[in-house]
């Protein structure tokens, strides 16, 4: 199947291509169908134009998985990229469009988990116990497989802006369960690449953490199972001392900040990936709630003035 992103034509005018465009191929309809996405596009054409061209260079420079095609004023097609601009002929066009990815089988299994809620906690006690395969859906189609065993995911269509794609769908998404063999068949030669670097990006986008939130908002203390894969923390100075406080002692989100003296926002900004990543894990709160320093006043704890001093004397 081939996924068409048609750009700088109305709708009769990208009617039109598509239907060219199966009638070269001698391919059915449903082979050769309209896209909205260029995450999910196999072959995007645009009208002749600097500004258009220009632009979608751009994008598929990014995305070198999608083919790119220019639609002159005379109606004919042309490639994009590459020193041959020849004229595509249909012989050509049937050639390009057989020889694109079939589109992903539609998952069967049973849904295991629905919605940003379910899932979080689904992964979660996937990643704890390290077995098992799964897929993350979306209209009955694989967006990511997950492969709990290694480590490791998979993107069935290589889109980019993945991180911020599954946090915008959350909600849609739907989580599968499914057997070592199908993850193997449905990931065939693509890359492998690790799972928890991608999980801490989309932990990190802002929305669905309501629930989370609330949690820590009364009071919930964290408490950190291992250390993070040094990949995620990279250089975030900050990142590091919570996870050596949080290693040592499970902490409210008020807790760290005084301890710390840092920002409870920054401190949120942790927790929220490292508990989808289930490096992070959370104790009901104490009876009562331990006291913190006003906003505005000193920090007095022994951990804060050390931190402190270290930065003055680097002349941070």
């Amino acid at each position: 199947m081939a996924r068409v992103l048609v750009v700088g034509s109305d709708i009769q005018g990208e009617h039109a291509l598509l239907q060219r465009l199966r009638s070269a191929a001698a391919l059915p309809g449903e082979s050769v169908r309209s896209c909205r996405d260029l995450d999910e596009c196999d072959l995007l054409v645009i009208k002749d134009t600097p500004a258009l061209r220009n632009a979608a260079l751009r994008m598929v420079r990014e995305r070198p998985q999608i083919q790119f095609w220019i639609e002159d004023q005379q109606g004919r097609l042309r490639p994009g990229q590459g020193h041959d601009h020849a004229v595509l002929d249909d012989e050509a066009i049937e050639r390009a469009l057989r020889h694109m990815p079939a589109a992903p089988a539609p998952i069967d299994e049973p849904c295991a988990a629905r919605g940003a809620k379910a899932i979080t906690r689904a992964l979660r006690e996937r990643l704890r116990s390290r077995q098992g395969h799964a897929v993350l859906v979306a209209d009955g189609l694989p967006w990511l497989l997950l492969d709990f065993e290694q480590d490791q995911m998979v993107l069935p269509d290589g889109g980019a802006s993945v991180a911020q794609r599954l946090s915008d769908n959350f909600e849609r998404l739907a989580l599968h369960g499914i057997a070592s063999r199908r993850y193997q068949q449905l990931a065939g030669d693509l890359p492998r690449q690790p799972l928890r670097p991608l999980l801490w990006q989309w932990g990190q986008q802002p929305a669905h953490w309501q629930d989370l939130d609330a949690r820590l908002q009364r009071h919930a203390r964290v408490t950190l199972l291992r250390w993070p894969d040094f990949r995620v923390l990279g250089h975030q100075h900050d990142s590091f001392r919570l996870c050596s406080l949080l290693l040592k002692r499970a902490c409210s989100v008020d807790e760290c900040s005084h301890l710390l003296d840092m920002p409870a926002e920054a401190v949120r900004a942790f927790v929220h990936p490292a508990y989808l990543c289930g490096y992070a894990a959370l104790e009901p709160a104490p009876a009562e709630p331990v006291a913190t320093r006003a906003p505005g006043t000193p920090g007095g704890s022994l951990l804060a003035r050390m931190w402190r001093s270290v930065r003055q004397r680097a002349g941070g």
